[in-house]
């Protein structure tokens, strides 16, 4: 090759490279400093485009499990109060037998029916009870069913109301007779409720119209709400557990494509860096051969 110095084919193609590996090592730091293998879309495009609609997901997903979790609290609390219910009918099963001892005088049963009075009326106040501000006991119109009261919809996926999206419905409970469309589990005791006992066959807890008949069945009712409440406690279980699985399986899916592998970054970094430093000292190599014309015209 011809020795000239009007240009310097060395040194430009030096200097080339030098910014090439200058480029991959600073790369390479920028991935080993954030712990991510796409540090800017240009890195991966499609990957930093699936992973942005993985972590969307995963998003939704801890919102769902939240969701799921209130739910269960619902149901729970619901529950407590099926429990204080039942044992409130159980305890007017009690006077109700009470009532039918021949050895009783009227007194006596109009004391038994103060007891009566007093418990129907906290069966009552029971139906009012809410959660966080919601009817737990069905006192207005439901969110999925206009015509039916005290229904909720629970979304369990991170597809939320989507379309054919998986669901719970959680339906109404009613402690007592709300409307004569809507089924109460308790709804026989309402006989002889703030009447006076004037016989052993009338008025009040003494009336025929509060049958044990009808109290065993409320009592059935009531053992069956807290059956479907426990069921329904199960089923958002096992719907916690599948959010929570999924969660953890697209957090790895997304890491896969994300985040960088260390150990085969660091061997990247340290190719990088004495790439650039051969590139480094070779420039300022061909940079010096221009002295060689020098020498020639000094001569």
């Amino acid at each position: 090759m011809a020795l000239v110095i009007s240009s310097n084919f060395a040194a430009s193609f030096a200097a080339r490279t030098l910014e090439k590996n200058n480029d991959n090592l600073t790369r390479s730091l920028n991935k080993l400093s954030s712990g991510q293998r796409i540090v800017q879309p240009t890195d991966d495009a499609g990957g930093f485009a699936v992973q942005l609609k993985m972590k969307a997901q995963i998003q939704r997903t801890s919102v769902t499990k939240n969701n799921i979790q209130n739910a269960i609290s619902f149901l729970q609390t619901q529950d407590g109060v099926l429990q204080t219910a039942t044992e409130v009918v159980g305890r007017i099963a009690e006077l109700k037998s009470l009532s039918t001892d021949a050895t009783k005088s009227s007194s006596d049963l109009q004391n038994y029916n103060e007891e009566y009075q007093v418990l129907r009326q906290q069966l009552t106040d029971l139906q009012s009870e809410k959660f966080n501000g919601v009817s737990m006991f069905g006192t207005t119109m439901g969110q999925t069913d206009s015509n039916q009261q005290g229904v909720f919809e629970i979304y369990t996926t991170e597809q939320g109301n989507a379309a054919s999206a998986p669901s719970v419905i959680i339906s109404g409970v009613h402690l007592s007779s709300v409307s004569s469309t809507d089924a109460a589990v308790s709804s026989s005791i309402s006989s002889g409720f703030s009447g006076d006992v004037t016989s052993m066959s009338s008025g009040g807890l003494a009336s025929t119209g509060l049958s044990m008949d009808g109290i065993l069945s409320d009592l059935q009712n009531l053992a069956n709400a807290r059956a479907v409440n426990g069921a329904l406690q199960s089923r958002m279980g096992y719907a916690y557990d599948q959010a929570s699985i999924s969660k953890i399986n697209l957090e790895s899916a997304r890491s896969r494509i994300i985040d960088v592998d260390v150990a085969e970054e660091s061997t990247n970094f340290a190719k990088h860096n004495i790439m650039t430093q051969a590139a480094a000292s070779m420039l300022s190599q061909a940079n010096a051969t221009g002295r060689t014309a020098l020498q020639l015209l000094m001569g």
